[in-house]
């Protein structure tokens, strides 16, 4: 009698326990969800030039099918001549069929697959360990500096991190549940990942091959559902080796009414490089805690997870070690295994290729669970320190939000980004006074022509029958014209903080109207 009233006491521990980890799981969802929606649209200021790239071509395929050069559905697509992979690029298309053309609608694919990202770290800690680890992985994530600047403006490769993730996630379902119909999916979301990022050409072939090699050896899977998993994943594979086989001049361009495998003006193959292994992985390692030469994807006063994370993913990493040594001995497919076969697929591939934030953004899962298993590690049994580093942790993101809305939130000072040109394209169609006279563009900006296409909403078409391109690069189309030094009465003039061209036009009889300021507009 007194053991059955010990098991309902216990059954019900249980069920409060379970109330409190999922209250405690929606808290930080919804405050992980809450932090990244504010100011979508104006944080960051600006618009990236990689992101007014995606974000004129998404609004060109939503509307004419076809990206600014007129080619029907890229697989990968040109924009300024090396490259950009093709994903994100249709989901802004689709979103901007349903809620119109704007920088937050760009923005979204990478706030929504950033909360996927919190659920799918989430699900396969939990799947793989407990509720408790797999909340702390939750909660360093919605926390983790980089996770949060990635979420928040429209760079194709940052869905890598995600997409592989659930890929990951959607493997692992299929070998536990033996399931033809997972194996299935789990091919088809890696053959999207694909799409995501061109590293991911690497980061795959390398990351499957341990993984599916192990669970060969471990006798998790059978040839059979690697057969399964592989057709999806290989369908979905050709278009991408056909465009490598372009690029490498073995084939001719493949132009078909709904599909494009174009050659890249700049194929970036060099990029691959045996002869700088040793900066590359000086730069790897650099970028995996603290900071690169970008600005949009951490900040040097927090690093990317915290410079407190440091011993904390150290002590983690070897604790995991130990783990992966029991279970290959053990044969167990465990999440260490998982986070190790990850965790090396991305810095084989990084120390081919130079690093940076945005390039190893697939590795950030592996440091955050390393991350979690060191702080639950040097806390095991004692709940006060624990809850110290959680305190710690949470001060820390206070801290970050109020720089990230604060400081960097009032003045984007990265040439990357452009503040105005969008907006004074605008203004200036908008304006009879500047009808018809030839629009010289002048903005400081990094491939200025795409902010006036997306100011002017110009068609591929038009775009395409007046384009002149010099030197790999755009240099005229309709009646805007940029790098353009000379003087004509019929032109005007819209110049970026550059006093000695506008004292020039004065001289020579132009009126200036002063735009914002930073910019001023310069006609006769």
């Amino acid at each position: 009698m007194q053991s059955q009233e010990k098991n309902i006491v216990v059954t019900k521990n249980s069920k409060k326990q379970i109330d409190k980890y999922t209250i405690i799981l929606i808290i930080i969802m919804l405050i992980g969800i809450a932090t990244r929606i504010i100011g979508l649209g104006k944080i960051p200021i600006g618009i990236n030039v990689d992101e007014a790239g995606t974000m004129y071509d998404a609004y060109t395929i939503a509307n004419y099918g076809t990206d600014r050069f007129g080619n029907a559905n890229p697989v990968y697509m040109i924009n300024y001549g090396g490259g950009q992979s093709a994903l994100y690029t249709y989901l802004a298309a689709l979103l901007i069929k349903i809620f119109g053309f704007s920088l937050t609608v760009i923005r979204l694919p990478a706030l929504i697959f950033s909360i996927l990202y919190m659920v799918f770290g989430f699900l396969l800690t939990k799947d793989f360990k407990n509720k408790k680890l797999a909340i702390l992985v939750e909660f360093l994530i919605v926390i983790c500096p980089w996770h949060f600047m990635q979420s928040r403006w429209a760079l194709d490769c940052n869905l890598l991190s995600s997409m592989l993730l659930m890929s990951i996630y959607m493997l692992t379902r299929a070998v536990k549940l033996k399931s033809k119909k997972i194996y299935f999916l789990a091919g088809i979301f890696f053959g999207i990942t694909l799409y995501t990022y061109a590293l991911s050409y690497i980061i795959i072939p390398i990351l499957l091959l341990i993984l599916l090699v192990y669970m060969l050896y471990a006798k998790k899977i059978k040839i059979l559902d690697i057969i399964v998993f592989g057709i999806p994943l290989g369908l979905l594979a050709i278009p991408l080796i056909l465009s490598l086989l372009v690029n490498y001049g073995i084939i001719e361009e493949i132009k078909l009414p709904f599909m494009s495998i174009l050659k890249m003006w700049v194929f970036r193959s060099g990029e691959v490089n045996l002869n700088n292994i040793l900066h590359n992985i000086v730069i790897l390692f650099k970028s995996m805690f603290a900071f690169d030469y970008n600005d949009y994807n951490s900040f040097p006063i927090f690093g990317t997870l915290y410079y407190i994370s440091i011993p904390f993913a150290l002590f983690g990493f070897i604790d995991s070690i130990k783990n992966v040594k029991k279970d290959i001995k053990e044969k167990n497919l465990s999440l260490d295994i998982i986070m190790l076969a990850n965790f090396l697929s991305v810095c084989v591939c990084n120390i081919l290729v130079e690093s940076g934030i945005n390039r190893i953004n697939a590795i950030y899962i592996s440091l955050i669970y390393y991350t979690a298993i060191g702080i639950m590690y040097i806390s095991e049994n004692r709940d006060k320190i624990f809850k110290f580093i959680i305190a710690i942790y949470i001060i820390f993101y206070i801290a970050f939000l109020a720089y990230y809305f604060g400081v960097y939130g009032k003045e984007n000072t990265n040439l990357s980004f452009n503040n105005d040109a969008v907006e004074v394209v605008k203004y200036i169609e908008g304006n009879e006074k500047f009808d018809g006279k030839i629009i010289n563009f002048r903005v400081r900006a990094i491939q200025p022509y795409i902010y006036t296409l997306i100011g002017n909403e110009t068609s591929p078409q038009e775009f395409m029958n007046t384009i002149v391109i010099q030197s790999g690069g755009v240099r005229a189309y309709g009646r805007y014209v940029f790098y353009n030094n000379s003087i004509d009465d019929n032109m005007i003039y819209v110049v970026d903080n550059d006093e000695n061209t506008k004292n020039i036009l004065i001289e020579n009889g132009f009126k200036v109207e002063e735009y914002s300021e930073n910019i001023d507009i310069l006609y006769k």
